[in-house]
């Protein structure tokens, strides 16, 4: 496997997401540091041809000037670490798995299990975002009577967060993505869980989601982009609908939460928000009343 990996111009980055997006599925990822404000685009190849050939594309397209020379290998002992970073982890009643972790004891641990192959760009769950969304979900809704008719998954990612739902008890699950290998990855780690499912992945954008047609959505996504789409995210809540809102930096909670707090204003609706952290990420529940 090789790897390309190249410092970009932010002035190019909503061009490149434009790119990337109506090129999905493809082998770039885009990477923005939050902090420090860098972005770089990575590319994984299965050989030194395909990555010149895309390389060529991407120049082609943009004047990023990506190097040749940027091509690098991925040593033998790459996969070893790669498998060796996601580790199986359980919050209350749950077990996540990486799927080359599967065991037929499993089954007989009174827990249930969910397994999870991430892919080359997903993770089985253990990232603080993710973990902020699947804690809350298990803590809203497990074992509740409370009504579990259409579930949203919005940056559905691995689909965890939808398999999840449906194990909780939601009769309809939406997961979608913007990425198209997200898709592709959500529906084979649907196959690991269930035979038959009601889940549906789609490649969507957010601003397309129906209104007032859920009675949960968890966006697990970056804050600027949950923050222009707030008003979209409102609306496509049930009256008591419960949403749950991640990829929040510590210092960027309270401007998330101001701007959906002014959304539920202007739509006349009354709420209840809390925010739970882990390390430096934050996530947001908000319950309508």
């Amino acid at each position: 496997m090789l790897k390309v990996s190249s410092t970009v111009n932010q002035k190019y980055l909503l061009e490149l997401e434009g790119i990337l997006f109506e090129a999905a599925p493809s082998p770039w990822s885009l990477i923005l540091n939050r902090k420090t404000k860098i972005l770089m685009l990575e590319g994984i190849f299965e050989n030194k041809e395909q990555a010149e050939k895309e390389i060529q594309k991407i120049n082609e397209l943009l004047p990023l000037n990506i190097d040749q020379n940027k091509i690098g290998n991925l040593d033998e002992s790459w996969e070893k670490a790669y498998k060796n970073h996601f580790q199986p982890w359980i919050y209350k009643d749950f077990k996540f798995v990486p799927e080359w972790e599967r065991k037929p004891l499993d089954q007989n641990t009174g827990l249930s299990c969910i397994y999870i192959d991430p892919g080359m760009a997903f993770g089985t769950g253990t990232h603080e975002t993710t973990r902020l969304c699947i804690e809350l979900m298990v803590d809203i809704f497990y074992q509740k009577s409370l009504s579990k008719d259409h579930f949203l998954d919005v940056g559905c990612g691995s689909g965890i967060l939808s398999i999840l739902a449906q194990i909780v008890g939601f009769q309809n699950v939406l997961g979608i993505d913007n990425d198209g290998k997200a898709i592709i990855n959500s529906e084979h780690n649907l196959s690991l869980n269930f035979e038959s499912s009601k889940i549906n992945f789609m490649k969507k954008c957010i601003n397309t989601i129906e209104e007032n047609s859920f009675n949960c959505i968890v966006a697990n996504i970056q804050a600027d982009v949950l923050m222009t789409h707030s008003d979209r995210l409102i609306r496509s809540l049930y009256k008591n609908g419960n949403m749950i809102l991640s990829g929040i930096l510590d210092y960027e909670v309270d401007e998330v939460s101001r701007t959906f707090q002014k959304q539920l204003t202007t739509n006349n609706l009354d709420a209840t928000t809390q925010t739970r952290k882990k390390n430096e990420w934050c996530a947001l529940h908000i319950e309508l009343n």
